[in-house]
C-alpha cells in the first residue's frame, strides 16, 4: 500500500467526486463493471457529468475502466480507502492519517491516525485480497454460504467483524485496543505501545507475562469469544510487561463447532512460543485445564 499516492487522492478528490465513487461502490453489487449510466442515475448527474469528473480524477487510480460493449468502472483499493476515509473524517473521527507505519501483515496495513480531540489512534485498513481466497472462505465464519463476494467487500465484513468483537471485549476488561469507530473495511482503534511478542522483547519474568496472556485468553471465553487465529504476531507487551491482544476478525463465539479447536490451537501456539523464546518451561495439557476449557 502506498500511503503517499493514497493521502494524495483522498485530497485531490471532491465532494462530487466522492459522491460517483459512493454510486460505483453500489452498483458493483450488481455489475461486474458498472456502466456509466448506472452510475450516473445512482449518483444524480448525467453520464456526461460522470464521465467528465472520472477523466479528471482518473490518474489518481481510484478506479479501474473497462472498454468494450460499454463502458464501466470498479473501485479499485485506493479508490476503497478514500471512500472510507472520507466517512471517518466527515464523521468526526479522523483528523488526519500519518505515513507512519505500525504494522503492514499479508491481511492488513496500519497506520497512526490522529482524532479531532488530537489523540494519536491506529488505522487499520483490512486487506483480505492478499490471501487465498479458498483460504478465507474456509476460516472466515462471517462469510457464510454466500457463493460470490468481492474482495472489497470480505474487507469489509472482516472489518466489522473485528469492530464486533472489540466492543464485546474491551468493555469487560479483556486486554483488547479500545474501539474507536469503523466504516467499510478500515477500523479505528487505541494505540497501544509497545512490542510485538514476536519480536522476542526481553522480559523480566516471561512466566508471568504467559499467564497474563492466557488469563485472557480466558477472561474471552468467558464473555463467550475465541480468538482463533492468535500468536506471538497479534500480542503486544508494552513496557509495563502487559500484554494486549489484537487481530479478531476471525474470533468465533464459543458455542460454535470449530470453538474448541481454534481455542485449543490458540492456546498450544502461545505456550509452544514461550517455551522456544524463553524457555518457559509449560506443559500445554497443564494449562489447558488451569483455563477449565477443554481436555486433551
Amino acid at each position: 500500500m502506498s500511503i503517499y499516492l493514497l493521502i494524495n487522492a483522498f485530497k485531490s478528490l471532491k465532494e462530487i467526486d466522492f459522491r460517483i465513487l459512493n454510486a460505483i461502490e453500489r452498483g458493483m453489487a450488481h455489475y461486474e463493471y458498472v456502466p456509466v449510466e448506472v452510475i450516473a442515475k445512482l449518483a444524480g448527474f448525467s453520464p456526461e457529468k460522470v464521465e467528465g469528473r472520472i477523466r479528471n480524477f482518473y490518474h489518481l487510480g481510484v478506479v479501474q475502466r473497462r472498454k468494450g460493449a460499454y463502458i464501466g468502472y470498479i473501485l479499485t483499493t485506493r479508490g476503497y480507502d478514500c471512500l472510507a476515509l472520507n466517512a471517518l473524517v466527515k464523521r468526526g473521527v479522523l483528523k488526519s492519517l500519518s505515513t507512519k507505519p505500525i504494522g503492514v501483515g499479508k491481511e492488513s496495513d496500519v497506520f497512526e491516525g490522529l482524532t479531532y480531540s488530537d489523540e494519536i489512534v491506529a488505522v487499520k485498513f483490512h486487506r483480505l485480497g492478499r490471501t487465498s481466497f479458498r483460504q478465507t472462505r474456509k476460516y472466515r465464519t462471517y462469510i457464510g454460504d454466500r457463493r460470490h463476494i468481492s474482495w472489497l467487500y470480505q474487507a469489509r465484513l472482516a472489518a466489522e467483524r473485528e469492530y464486533e468483537g472489540l466492543n464485546i471485549l474491551y468493555p469487560k476488561g479483556v486486554a483488547v485496543p479500545r474501539p474507536i469507530s469503523w466504516n467499510r473495511h478500515v477500523v479505528v482503534t487505541s494505540l497501544v505501545e509497545g512490542v510485538v511478542l514476536y519480536e522476542v522483547p526481553p522480559l523480566s519474568d516471561p512466566a508471568d507475562v504467559l499467564d497474563k496472556i492466557l488469563e485472557n485468553v480466558k477472561k474471552a471465553y468467558d464473555v463467550g469469544i475465541v480468538h482463533g487465529d492468535l500468536s506471538e504476531y497479534n500480542i503486544i507487551i508494552t513496557p509495563e510487561e502487559e500484554c494486549c491482544i489484537f487481530d479478531w476478525p476471525q474470533w468465533v463465539d464459543r458455542n460454535h463447532p470449530s470453538a474448541p479447536f481454534l481455542l485449543k490451537r490458540d492456546v498450544e501456539n502461545i505456550v509452544k512460543f514461550f517455551k522456544r523464546k524463553y524457555r518457559v518451561k509449560v506443559d500445554v495439557s497443564n494449562y489447558a485445564n488451569i483455563l477449565n476449557i477443554f481436555s486433551d
